[in-house]
């Protein structure tokens, strides 16, 4: 079963969090520490980040494909450009799908 807009939100907000504090501990690393989290948390710990894991949902199709969490992490920038719009997709899209998703060939699933 696909994963619903507010699951994904709250695991987003989950990392977020979780990132700040690491940020604020490491004299801020920014955004390339960001997409280290995500690709090698995605890549080797079974589609999931921490928000992720928190709320029993998983990213497939990127477990173990480097480059697939590599171009899923970096559209999520141009996901998120136009006011959001491709994060809010999903919304309307048949197989409930952000951009990101789209171009790295994924889904968001409930575990």
């Amino acid at each position: 079963m696909k994963a619903s807009f507010l699951l994904r939100a709250v695991a987003v907000l989950v990392d977020s969090l979780l990132f700040a504090i690491l940020s604020f501990m490491t004299a801020g690393l920014g955004f390339f520490a960001w997409i280290l989290y995500e690709v090698c948390l995605l890549t080797l710990w079974n589609g999931q980040t921490i928000g992720k894991k928190a709320v029993g949902i998983k990213v497939q199709g990127v477990q173990g494909d480097w480059g697939k969490a590599i171009v899923r992490s970096l559209m999520k920038i141009v996901s998120g450009v136009p006011f959001g719009l491709g994060y809010l997709w999903m919304l309307w899209d048949k197989d409930g799908q952000t951009w990101h998703d789209k171009v790295a060939g994924t889904t968001v699933v409930k575990e």
